[in-house]
């Protein structure tokens, strides 16, 4: 099945299969202020909202993030009760995300830099400049840093404070953001937590406009178990120095089930010859994985991990290549599909 006639069924299932929408945390299409929202940043990083970028509306949450201790926090001034979506091993948190690209327009008004972070680091830690803002006229417009190393400790305190980490890199362009973490403060004083994969592959499943869905269910939130389930406030960071955009914080209930497919079916080959091989899964809001075993015959292993790989055959011979597609939080049916190979002499 070619990748536009799949797109077309992932439209369909999205429309029959994820269906409930539960407690709205961040809605787009109003102000903060009027939702009763305040933003703080965490560590050095730095949040507010713009209008650089919205998911529905004009409106979204613009994070800067440095590592996973430092980004933005969103305080609800009326807390939210997950108590009865959390009981629904099917209800996930669902963050609508934007991450722009070095490619990245926005429309204009002229140029909009963002701060420049000041002096953190413990002992050993020396000054880190902060990521640069997006320029409305023209592309990202990212400031490298300077050097030292931090200390970086745990969480703690009311956000765990300044934190020590890496410095940016000085040249060569900001390293590629793979995973956000997301931190639930709840009533109770009480902090649980979750990472979820940014896909950012050209086979990823995204909007029309970029935007994509990151899924965390509930259950899969460390600690949450274990809090009042009222949530007062959710800090979002990043594995690495970037910008990313939240255009819409909610729970809804996703019983879809894990289909797929790949980009092909059947394969003859030559000798030797080297072939990209790509997969297309969907799970509603539910986050993904992808391995690859590339011969059945000594049982399913996980020979590469990925959503797109690349694979030459060295023996000729028939082949059976089985694409695993799991929930990566295991809380759905993995699925399974095959394709035939044959490599000739």
């Amino acid at each position: 099945m070619r990748k536009f006639q799949w797109t077309v069924v992932m439209a369909s299932l999205a429309a029959a299969g994820l269906a409930q929408f539960g407690p709205v945390l961040y809605a787009p299409g109003r102000t903060i202020k009027d939702q009763g929202i305040s933003l703080k940043s965490w560590g050095s990083g730095t949040i507010a909202e713009t209008d650089e970028a919205a998911y529905e509306g004009t409106n979204s949450i613009r994070i800067s993030t440095r590592n996973y201790f430092q980004g933005g926090i969103i305080q609800l001034e009326k807390p939210v009760d997950l108590g009865v979506a959390f009981k629904d091993p099917s209800s996930l948190l669902r963050l609508m995300v934007f991450v722009p690209g070095s490619n990245t327009v926005f429309g204009g008004r002229g140029p909009i830099g963002g701060p420049m972070g000041g002096p953190i680091g413990g002992p050993m830690g020396g000054p880190l400049g902060g990521p640069g803002g997006l320029n409305r006229g023209g592309q990202t417009n990212r400031r490298q840093g300077g050097g030292g190393v931090g200390m970086g400790g745990p969480l703690g305190g009311p956000m765990g404070g300044p934190m020590g980490g890496p410095g940016l890199r000085g040249a060569g362009g900001d390293p590629e953001l793979r995973s956000v973490r997301v931190v639930v403060t709840t009533t109770d004083g009480k902090r649980s937590e979750a990472y979820a994969p940014i896909e950012r592959s050209q086979a990823s499943s995204t909007t029309d406009r970029g935007w994509q869905s990151v899924g965390i269910p509930l259950q899969a939130i460390a600690g949450f178990e274990r809090t009042n389930k009222v949530v007062q406030s959710i800090a979002v960071a990043g594995d690495s120095p970037a910008t990313l955009f939240v255009g819409d914080i909610r729970v809804l209930t996703d019983e879809t089930p894990i289909t797929g497919d790949t980009n092909v079916r059947e394969l003859n080959l030559a000798l030797g010859d080297e072939v990209q091989l790509v997969a297309y899964g969907f799970a509603g809001a539910t986050p993904l994985e992808y391995s690859w075993d590339f011969d059945a015959k000594d049982g399913i292993s996980d020979d590469a991990m990925g959503q797109v790989v690349r694979r030459r055959f060295r023996k000729p011979g028939q082949y059976t290549i089985t694409v695993t597609i799991r929930d990566k939080f295991g809380l759905k049916k993995p699925f399974t599909t095959t394709i035939d190979v044959t490599v000739n002499p």
